[in-house]
Parts: structure tokens; C-alpha cells; sequence
């Protein structure tokens, strides 16, 4: 069959980043090539856990079982980050030369439990690339956008803008009612704040490490998050649900079987676009091979889903895109 074409239109996506009219919606697959096989390390997990079931990639699922056998949600949550921060380690050990590293990496296992997964890969330069412009999220770093979305509970965004020479700030979803109580929102503490190209606001939609309990990781989260954010409008601050309504977006790296693009395109795209069907893109990195019969007829089917939210596909990786986009704002 002939290859997907990428009729995309570039003059208005640029066009609409230079009004600041565009936001970037950033899958934690931007930057998981710091885990070769993400699919893989959630089968381990699944076997650390001792998980019964045969879908043993399914992170959601796995979640929600170490969930009911550990002493409670919150510490299946803190476990699985330690285990995340375990296996960069070890990928460290694999990779670097031992006698420059034994003392470092000594040193970063004896802090591992004081440490967030972010600062455990900062330490250890993870997501790495040769060049920056490589990197998907320093291009976006690099363009004038007021607000980025993302369902990475990593700051791997935030780091791409302080590189780029600006100062993020960091908010969460209140998809659960304690999670007032234990993060502070930017915008209670700072009421005059308003997201801009210097000051550039990174919503975290499914939770960041720092607050496990503000991640979004097991089925039971993903429908409590959706039932939140239908039901409270006061989930979601008003900066970003009007980011979401009247601005383009870019859906950077989501598969459409995922919880995450499940809940976030149901749950918050479609619910709060404006009825002036702004053109968006959705970053489509591979068709799931899982099920499919027929390429040109799964194609023909997700082109027809994204268009009912006037979404147009592009066939191809987020970093091809990235660059792409780069040349045609640089030209």
C-alpha cells in the first residue's frame, strides 16, 4: 500500500504560534527513548509486582493491581517511580565506563529514595542528544508559546525551557480533591501570574513526580479523572481550559488505544473546543499493529475520528515533525 501523505497545513500552524494561538499536548513517548522498549519495562514492573493477567503491557492495568496488593494506592505509586528510577540506573551502569562512574553512581544510589524520577535523570543526562535541536521539546522550547500540556509527570519540559533561557512554572491537575491540600497552585500563590512567552506555564495533566499522589496511573485514576474534570470546573484553571478552546493544538506522540490519549481527548479536547472547530494536528507515531487487519483501512478510520474534532494526522514520529515544523518557522 502507498505511504500515508502529510498534506498539512503549515502556514496557519505557524501562523498561529507566532498569535501564541497553539498548544503543545506532549505524551511522556516524546522522550522515552531514555526506556528503548517502554512496552518491555512495564512487563517487568508487571513481574516485580507479580501481575496475573496476560495484557502485561498495559500500564493502567498493571497499576491498578499493584494497587490492591500494596498497602495502599499511594505506595503502589511511590514503588513504581522507584522502579523507574532503578532501571535509569542500571541502564547507567550498563553504559558508562565504570572506572570514571563507580563513585557517582554509588553516590546517586545511596540518594535514590530522596530523589524524584526528574532529578535522577538529570543526573544521569537523560533524555540525552547529540544535538539539542535533536531534542523534540527543546524546538518546542524554543518557539513562542505561552502554555505547554503534558501527561509526562517528569519535568523533561520544564528543562527545555530553562535551557531555552526562560522560567517555567510548574501546575497540576486537581483531578482529587486532596491534591489541593498538598500542591500549591502557581496561580493561588501569585494571582497576578499569566502565562507567557518568557514565564511559560507547564500544565501537567496526569500528576508530576515530585507529588506521587497527584499521578494519574491505574484504570480507577483515569475514571476518576475523567469524572473530575466533566463535573469541576475548578479542576482545570481557567488559563488552560481557554488554551484548550481557542487555540491550535499539537497532540505530540499519543496512540489512540492509550489511557492517556483516552482521557485527555474525551475527557478535555472535545469537551471544551469551541464550537469555531480550530484546525489541530495529532502527531500520529505508528498505527498499533494490535488488531489491525487492514493498514489503509485503519487509516482511513483515524483520519475520519480526528476530523470530527477537525484535527488533521501526521503520519510520521514527533522528532520528524519537530523538525520539519523547525524549518518551515525558520524559513
Amino acid at each position: 500500500m502507498s505511504e500515508p501523505r502529510n498534506d498539512i497545513d503549515w502556514k496557519t500552524i505557524i501562523r498561529r504560534i507566532k498569535g501564541g494561538k497553539c498548544t503543545p499536548v506532549i505524551s511522556y513517548q516524546v522522550t522515552s527513548h531514555h526506556f528503548s522498549d517502554n512496552q518491555g519495562v512495564v512487563r517487568v514492573w508487571a513481574d516485580e509486582v507479580a501481575y496475573p493477567l496476560s495484557d502485561r503491557d498495559n500500564l493502567a492495568r498493571v497499576a491498578q493491581y499493584a494497587g490492591l496488593t500494596a498497602r495502599d494506592t499511594l505506595s503502589a505509586k511511590e514503588e513504581y517511580l522507584d522502579f523507574l528510577k532503578q532501571r535509569l540506573l542500571d541502564r547507567a551502569k550498563d553504559e558508562l565506563e565504570p572506572d570514571q562512574t563507580d563513585f557517582f553512581l554509588s553516590t546517586l544510589e545511596n540518594e535514590l529514595l530522596d530523589l524524584t524520577f526528574s532529578e535522577v535523570a538529570a543526573r544521569l543526562d537523560y533524555p540525552h542528544y547529540e544535538n539539542e535541536l535533536d531534542n523534540p521539546l527543546r524546538i518546542l522550547a524554543e518557539l513562542p508559546l505561552p502554555i505547554f500540556l503534558t501527561t509526562n509527570f517528569a519535568t523533561f519540559m520544564e528543562d527545555a525551557l530553562k535551557a531555552a533561557g526562560k522560567e517555567p512554572c510548574t501546575e497540576v491537575c486537581y483531578w482529587h480533591e486532596d491534591l489541593r491540600d498538598d500542591v500549591p497552585s502557581v496561580f493561588e500563590e501569585d494571582p497576578d501570574y499569566e502565562p507567557s512567552v518568557e514565564k511559560p506555564l507547564v500544565y501537567h495533566i496526569h500528576g508530576l513526580d515530585a507529588h506521587p499522589s497527584s499521578l494519574v496511573l491505574a484504570e480507577d485514576d483515569y475514571l476518576d479523572f475523567l469524572v473530575k474534570v466533566s463535573q469541576d470546573t475548578d479542576a482545570i484553571p481557567t488559563r488552560v481550559s481557554q488554551a484548550l478552546a481557542d487555540s491550535s493544538l499539537l497532540l505530540l506522540g499519543y496512540q489512540l488505544r492509550g489511557w492517556d490519549f483516552r482521557a485527555i481527548f474525551r475527557g478535555l479536547i472535545t469537551t471544551k473546543r469551541s464550537s469555531r472547530r480550530l484546525l489541530s494536528l495529532s502527531i500520529q507515531l505508528k498505527l498499533d499493529p494490535e488488531g489491525v487487519d487492514n493498514q489503509e483501512s485503519a487509516q482511513e478510520y483515524l483520519e475520519r475520528y480526528f476530523d470530527e474534532a477537525n484535527f488533521e494526522i501526521y503520519w510520521g514520529d514527533t522528532q520528524s515533525f519537530m523538525q520539519e515544523l523547525w524549518e518551515h518557522w525558520e524559513s
